[in-house]
């Protein structure tokens, strides 16, 4: 790792943490309904936060997870997810370099505020098997502006953006079937959406990664609840968490899996 890297990863990893602090804030008062702004406050005794209280990460560490005013127990969320949060930009960062040009500096920017999204969408669909409009739309629109530019920069061309946006829009249908024929039990009100902006994030073909992954991995970890007697055959688990961590993976590892598998099939 050369110093160049070692610089763009400690500024991803830093501005990602900042970032993840913010996410906990927005996704903890959505599932409160309360808006996202105003000052930050312990959510036990109510008292206002100061700069220091808020140090990602190392205000948890320092304060040993406790509040400072009141002594009660902190949330294992924040460090947890701010954490995930710089790993997550750092990782995108370094793959994308530090752009100068308006093009590179979309793409990376849209790039990272979906990303975001699909974090504060984990959180809530995980703790509440909630997913937010407010959250998606973001979401919808920093991912349109990403393929945009991606197809831009890698001059792929105007078929390639229609293959993208058809794929997405047939995963959204897809999901939209699935809920018709459960009768809305199989899935939740916001996941056909996630669905679309999920893939249309990753493009095509590589929305097929995605999808294979998250039905996967989501069938692994069903099976496994049921087995283990967390969950019953009737139990809603949630898909939206799947399908975020299945998208971060084939953003990173999407590329190679479908080489792989395609020299496996032997195209």
């Amino acid at each position: 790792m050369n110093v160049t890297t070692v610089v763009y990863f400690t500024f991803y990893f830093v501005l990602g943490t900042a970032i993840g602090s913010f996410l906990n804030v927005w996704s903890r008062r959505l599932l409160r309904g309360k808006p996202p702004t105003g000052r930050s406050h312990c959510e036990s005794c109510g008292r206002v936060l100061s700069p220091l209280d808020l140090i990602p990460i190392l205000s948890f560490v320092f304060l040993r997870g406790r509040c400072r005013y009141c002594h009660k127990p902190l949330s294992w969320q924040y460090p947890l997810v701010e954490g995930f949060t710089g790993l997550l930009f750092a990782v995108l960062g370094v793959r994308s370099g530090f752009p100068v040009d308006v093009i590179g500096i979309l793409l990376i920017l849209s790039l990272l505020i979906a990303s975001s999204t699909l974090v504060v969408v984990f959180v809530t669909d995980f703790f509440a098997q909630k997913i937010f409009d407010q959250v998606l739309w973001v979401g919808f629109f920093a991912a349109v502006i990403y393929r945009i530019t991606v197809v831009f920069s890698l001059r792929l061309g105007f078929f390639s953006f229609v293959f993208d946006l058809l794929g997405a829009l047939g995963f959204y249908l897809f999901l939209q079937l699935i809920r018709s024929i459960t009768r809305k039990k199989g899935l939740g009100d916001g996941d056909p959406l996630l669905g679309f902006v999920s893939a249309f994030l990753v493009g095509f073909p590589l929305l097929f990664v995605e999808i294979f992954l998250a039905f996967t991995l989501g069938g692994i970890v069903g099976t496994a609840l049921v087995v283990a007697r967390v969950r019953g055959l009737k139990d809603r688990i949630a898909f939206g968490p799947f399908l975020v961590v299945s998208v971060f993976a084939t953003l990173l590892f999407g590329g190679q899996i479908w080489v792989w598998y395609t020299n496996l099939l032997g195209f």
